[in-house]
């Protein structure tokens, strides 16, 4: 029997417009790219207690700009919005390692992190010799992700992979190796958090792939799954939006 859950966006801050973010929704229109961005996480509440989709971001882990700035409120406030305290998470799922998506892991000391091995196995490797890769991630990250596995914190899967009934990761690979979607059984029917294979609701309803990708197929192909994966269209969901959020911090999204 599947398992029906509740799914809670949580924004952890906010940019002006995509060009002061650094990432391009690839909608090649300067009144799209002039929109606020907004760095969303997710919270699941299911009948196995309340999982997290990424952590949002960390001051200690990030760059300056985006520590300094965003109107930044900390994951564990937001969560506390909901009587979810932080500190009781088992399970975070991560969707890919950017630094607003995974560098808020110390904010959640019990948890495992169910990270794809491609994901890992791409920012630890022997590519980052290359500066350009190295840099995008910040330079405390990679000792703290050591940390994670001396604990036994990380759980590495390969491909799709069944959390339980009702709570499914799909390996989209696209805009990072590793990135992956997740698939939830609400009340309202099948939801997709989409991670960054989607930046914008356009991206979905246009199936326009975002504009920071490592495979561009990859990445088309994900979007066109997001859409035949959900029960209907407007439970696809994109992770910087601000129409997610509905004007709030917090906001149930079904």
């Amino acid at each position: 029997m599947l398992s029906n859950h509740s799914i809670h966006a949580l924004m952890v801050g906010m940019s002006e417009n995509w060009w002061r973010s650094g990432i391009m929704p690839c909608v090649r229109s300067d009144l799209e790219r002039d929109k606020p961005v907004a760095y969303i996480f997710w919270l699941l509440d299911g009948p196995h207690g309340p999982v997290v989709v990424d952590t949002g971001y960390h001051p200690d882990y990030v760059a300056p700009e985006w520590a300094q700035g965003k109107n930044f409120i900390e994951p564990p406030a937001l969560l506390s919005e909901l009587g979810v305290k932080a500190d009781d998470v088992a399970t975070v799922i991560v969707t890919h390692f950017h630094q607003d998506h995974f560098t808020g892991f110390d904010y959640f000391p019990s948890a495992r992190f169910v990270i794809q091995r491609a994901e890992l196995g791409f920012w630890t490797g022997p590519l980052m010799r290359h500066d350009f890769l190295e840099k995008q991630i910040r330079p405390k990250v990679r000792p703290a992700l050591e940390r994670l596995k001396q604990e036994g914190r990380i759980e590495l899967i390969d491909g799709d992979f069944e959390l339980y009934a009702g709570l499914e990761l799909l390996k989209a690979g696209g805009h990072t190796p590793g990135s992956q979607m997740v698939a939830v059984q609400t009340k309202g029917g099948k939801a997709v958090l989409c991670g960054d294979i989607a930046y914008t609701y356009r991206n979905i309803r246009d199936r326009i792939p975002v504009g920071w990708y490592h495979n561009l197929a990859d990445t088309v192909v994900a979007l066109d799954r997001a859409l035949t994966t959900v029960d209907r269209p407007e439970l696809a969901f994109p992770n910087h939006d601000t129409k997610v959020m509905h004007g709030k911090r917090v906001a149930r999204v079904v």
